[in-house]
């Protein structure tokens, strides 16, 4: 079982599970991914709930594999549908839900879920991502690695 760590502004570390059963290319794409640590820039965009996007620094070329028109991933599930703890990966940004979600389209597909033992935790701290973007007005920096066993 794989699994990751998202290490918060406020230094809050948490560890997600890597749903391998349900999403094995998107699963293979991040761990690929976070095979060294990576540093992801948040943003709340202030209008779809307790969630934000997580972008690794834009590449030269643009993405044409997964936007929000037509997200990549063989689960595809609404926002309104996202809980608290659930991760979606496209490729190029980590979707990262600490709470419900109000925007009416489709997200993408959960590619992992924070483990229950964190969850607490995680939600404090997507909180204060939001602080970070509504009342800080400074950028928040998630970290993202393997969690080697």
């Amino acid at each position: 079982m794989k699994k990751i760590k998202l290490i918060f502004p406020n230094g809050t570390e948490v560890k997600a599970t890597l749903w391998e059963t349900e999403e094995p290319e998107l699963c293979e794409s991040l761990w690929d991914f976070a095979k060294e640590e990576q540093s992801l820039i948040c943003h709340n965009t202030l209008s779809t709930g307790f969630s934000f996007p997580a972008f690794r620094r834009p590449s030269r070329s643009p993405n044409t594999e997964s936007h929000l028109a037509n997200p990549i991933g063989r689960h595809k599930v609404g926002y309104t549908k996202l809980e608290a703890g659930n991760l979606l990966w496209s490729g190029t940004k980590l979707y990262v839900v600490y709470g419900f979600c109000t925007e009416p389209s489709i997200a993408g597909a959960v590619t992992a879920q924070v483990d229950e033992e964190d969850l607490e935790a995680f939600i404090k701290a997507g909180e204060d991502v939001w602080n970070h973007t509504y009342f800080f007005h400074k950028l928040a920096v998630l970290n993202v690695k393997r969690e080697e066993n």
